[in-house]
């Protein structure tokens, strides 16, 4: 059985920011990497455990897609997997957060 993906508001709000920001020279460019983006959360539905367990954030897994980061926690009880945040590599590591 599947786990349901949620996406955060916080993810929300960072995906509309990538795509914003891409959208300023790549217009074309920026619905795609959307796209992709949540496609990649969404198949945490499948094998949510592909991630890597981060050290410094106990419960919070990250999978990359160059240049980003998704990062997501997951409820085995309500076998849910719950996406934080997408998150550019090159951003100040100190400035993220969970939610």
């Amino acid at each position: 059985m599947d786990y349901k993906v949620i996406l955060s508001k916080p993810s929300l709000r960072d995906l509309g920011r990538i795509a914003r920001y891409i959208a300023q020279d790549r217009p074309e460019t920026a619905l795609r990497v959307g796209l992709e983006l949540v496609a990649l959360a969404e198949s945490l539905a499948q094998l949510p455990r592909r991630g890597t367990a981060l050290a410094a954030r106990p419960g919070v897994r990250r999978l990359v897609s160059d240049p980003y980061l998704v990062t997501y926690r997951i409820n085995e009880e309500q076998r849910m997997v719950k996406v934080l945040r997408f998150w550019h590599a090159k951003r100040d590591p100190q400035a993220w957060t969970p939610e």
